[in-house]
């Protein structure tokens, strides 16, 4: 049956061979011969029945951690492609990165030799179909927005920004809330700090709390924190139609948020049947990957394609949705799969990781029996757990990359994961308590710099952000700057030449040992060399950026000053806490890490308890929270050895009933 399933898929992406008989593993291999042996014949039934799935049926594969999902979906796409005979429509393989993306595309030309132009199909992001092929054509049709130059393209904003250009979307009615002994204060609310709730009511509206990704209900709102002060005239319909009219003044000028964008495209989909009809005919099949990622309004936006007669084929695991604050719940997409009738198909072979390890990421969301690899030769005890005490978090990296030395695992293709970035700060020993001010931010940006500058992970590309973010509020604070791109600002067109532009500032810093970059400065001296040199600094590598008519001027003392009551304290101290122990082990957030692969993993429990899903105890307890997610995630990356470092405990039962086996190092 195998054999059979095989050559059909080989007769579909070649369709030139005179022998359809037997597979030719030249053939399969023949972009790029990269593989001894047939990448086809390699597959399993199970991976092979969904490539050969028809495309006009509704389908959920349900993929375990390490299926060989992505490999799956490469060759069911570079099938579909070479037996599509429609020149005006297509395919989309929509996913939720760039780098996914790349990597299906990667696929794609490997099996079909397909490049990336795969025209008439689309292999993207959902965030850049939708603003191709929705929001940016169209979404005017809804905003009311003329255009500049006949140029009706939205331009996407940052629901965090606060300052600068922002000012002239504010709201009326001013953000109300309690400081810690009961006074109520205000401050400023802006138009991309509101949303709609569609889901619920077209006239509900959620508000983001001020430092936060929370967003909070009118209702509630109102309730908490208005409707019982006196001297507030204040009603919940006042509330609505002051965001109301703040948002539409927003969306008029062209501009939204990512939560706009999708509600315009809703709203497109709904109310304009042309263009539905037109991109389903456009359209007229569907791949989704990591499905469990969907919001509600996103399920909605493609039930509307599917009533056009777009055929939907969902893949992931709804056991690997970690995005509740995007309003992503996997009930509802199971909701969706089971209202739709979608078919499910199955693959329940993990690939990456060895059996133990496999078992305990089953148990902690109760999920069905998967297979693992057999168990690694190098790896005495897979499953490992250990304690720390408060002050011993800095230590684990250091007692990560002992052990890793001790059984032969490589530390390069390993990672130490944490639920949020406070806990990865402080395994850094890094004080990220007030990177939101400038002056914090150039000097994380130096620090992390100097350690991180030939290592290849996410602090890295955060060095760039810290960088970018102190020269938007203090050069560009008028600009739209996107903190996606490392905050380039609007008036940059190329982000390539932004990040060279960031990279040539710390490589200057760094390399020639410039005052800036001695951060055992006190802050008040460390202050002063950075309004006298940064913006010679800057100004040396300016024509990268080509900007017109533009020069970065020496930053005024009221602009930029010594933290208070630091102007003493070295700048360094600031930054550091604890004991000074680096390693070149990525160290990262599990959200960072999802989709990833590693030889062994650290997962850090933060110390106490919260509301973040962060403590090993909140992972245990309840099998279908986001907590529990969270840890199997994490716990599913590595293929030979796991470790949990929790805070000292005196039971450790339920970890060892779990499969761990308790170590000290």
């Amino acid at each position: 049956m195998n054999q059979q399933m095989v050559d059909m898929v080989c007769r579909g992406i070649f369709p030139q061979r005179e022998n359809k008989e037997i597979c030719n593993p030249a053939e399969c291999n023949l972009y790029p011969r990269a593989h001894m042996n047939c990448r086809i014949v390699e597959k399993t039934e199970k991976q092979l029945k969904y490539v050969l799935s028809s495309n006009k049926d509704n389908i959920f594969l349900k993929a375990c951690p390490g299926s060989g999902k992505t490999e799956v979906i490469g060759l069911k796409a570079a099938y579909e492609f070479q037996l599509w005979k429609k020149r005006n429509s297509g395919i989309a393989i929509l996913t939720f990165t760039n780098n996914a993306a790349d990597t299906i595309r990667e696929r794609v030309q490997q099996f079909s030799g397909i490049g990336k132009s795969a025209y008439p199909h689309y292999i993207d992001t959902i965030d850049s179909w939708l603003h191709g092929y929705l929001a940016h054509p169209f979404g005017h049709l809804i905003t009311g927005y003329k255009g500049e130059k006949w140029d009706r393209s939205i331009k996407v904003v940052e629901d965090s920004i606060f300052d600068g250009w922002i000012n002239n979307y504010t709201c009326n009615i001013p953000y109300y809330y309690k400081d810690k002994n009961g006074k109520l204060m205000r401050m400023p609310l802006y138009a991309n700090n509101i949303r709609f709730d569609f889901k619920n009511n077209n006239n509900i509206w959620e508000i983001k709390r001020p430092g936060s990704s929370e967003y909070i209900k009118d209702k509630d709102y109102f309730e908490l924190n208005i409707s019982k002060e006196e001297g507030l005239d204040l009603k919940l319909k006042d509330i609505r139609t002051d965001f109301k009219n703040a948002k539409q003044k927003f969306l008029e000028d062209g501009f939204a948020t990512y939560c706009d964008i999708e509600c315009i495209c809703y709203r497109l989909l709904k109310n304009h049947s042309n263009i539905t009809q037109r991109l389903s005919q456009k359209f007229p099949f569907i791949i989704i990957d990591e499905c469990q990622d969907l919001s509600w309004i996103q399920m909605e936006i493609f039930k509307s394609l599917k009533l056009y007669g777009t055929s939907i084929h969902f893949v992931g695991d709804l056991n690997q949705a970690i995005y509740e604050f995007k309003k992503v719940d996997p009930k509802n997409v199971e909701s969706f799969i089971t209202d739709n009738k979608f078919k499910s198909l199955y693959l329940t072979d993990n690939f990456r990781s060895c059996q133990p390890i496999v078992d305990i990421c089953q148990k902690i969301v109760n999920g069905d029996r998967v297979i693992g690899k057999e168990e690694s030769s190098l790896c005495y005890q897979p499953c490992i757990c250990i304690q720390y005490k408060k002050d011993e978090i800095v230590t684990l990296p250091a007692r990560f990359e002992k052990h890793l030395k001790k059984v032969g695992i490589n530390t390069d293709k390993s990672a130490i994961l944490a639920r949020g970035w406070s806990t990865v700060y402080k395994l850094n020993a890094l004080n990220n308590g007030q990177v939101d001010k400038p002056q914090f931010q150039l000097a994380m940006a130096i620090h992390l710099y100097g350690i991180y500058k030939k290592a290849k992970d996410e602090l890295l590309k955060e060095t760039l952000k810290y960088l970018g973010k102190f020269l938007a509020k203090i050069y560009f604070k008028d600009k739209h700057c996107n903190s996606h791109q490392y905050y380039c600002p609007k008036i940059v067109d190329s982000l390539m030449r932004w990040r060279i532009f960031l990279s040539n500032i710390l490589g200057e810093l760094l390399e020639k040992n410039c005052d800036i970059s001695d951060l055992n400065k006190t802050w008040k001296d460390w202050i002063g060399c950075v309004r006298k040199q940064i913006s010679i600094t800057a100004n040396n590598y300016l024509s990268i950026l080509q900007i017109d008519n533009y020069r970065f001027e020496q930053i005024e003392g009221k602009y930029l000053k010594a933290p208070a009551n630091k102007g003493g304290e070295k700048v360094i101290d600031s930054l550091c806490s604890g004991k000074k122990i680096y390693t070149k082990i990525q160290i990262t957030t599990i959200h960072k890490a999802k989709g990833k692969t590693f030889d062994a993993v650290l997962l850090v429990s933060t110390s106490q308890k919260g509301n973040q899903g962060g403590h090993w105890e909140e992972w245990l307890k309840d099998v279908n929270a986001e907590s529990a997610r969270f840890s199997y995630v994490a716990s599913s990356r590595p293929k030979k050895l796991l470790v949990w470092a929790i805070p000292e405990t005196k039971d450790l039962s339920e970890i060892e009933k779990l499969g761990f086996h308790a170590e000290k190092w």
